[in-house]
């Protein structure tokens, strides 16, 4: 499969919330890095750390724009985090509303799953 089809795939089970789709796109033994600066091993790991992380705040991915190396290996989607927002600790519970952030998801392969997924966002969730 090619890199930006593998990396369009993985975004589109992440919005269906299809986390056995994607669990079929990385490795075993792959690395998570989240933004906070945590870093997950393994597709279990992965799987439970993107379900909470996601179903959380009703994160989606939109406006995404996939660019890839020329060996086919890395590549990164620009996209728009929305997510709900939360009130502050000690804050009253505002009305639920949403908040978009920018994101780049950075993926790396070695011909065949992914080993490594990168999250970076403007701002802390």
């Amino acid at each position: 499969m090619r890199l930006k089809s593998q990396i369009d795939a993985s975004l589109a089970a992440l919005n269906r919330r299809d986390f056995e789709a994607l669990m079929g796109l990385i490795d075993d033994d792959a690395a998570l890095d989240m933004p906070d600066g945590s870093r997950v091993i393994g597709a279990e790991s992965i799987r439970n750390t993107l379900a909470a992380f996601l179903l959380g705040r009703d994160i989606r991915f939109s406006d995404i724009v996939v660019m890839t190396g020329e060996a086919d290996l890395r590549g990164a989607a620009e996209v728009t985090l929305s997510a709900v927002t939360r009130a502050a600790p000690g804050e009253d519970e505002p009305e639920e509303g949403r908040v978009s952030l920018p994101a780049v998801v950075v993926f790396e392969r070695d011909d065949g799953p992914f080993q490594r997924i990168s999250l970076f966002c403007a701002t802390s969730l």
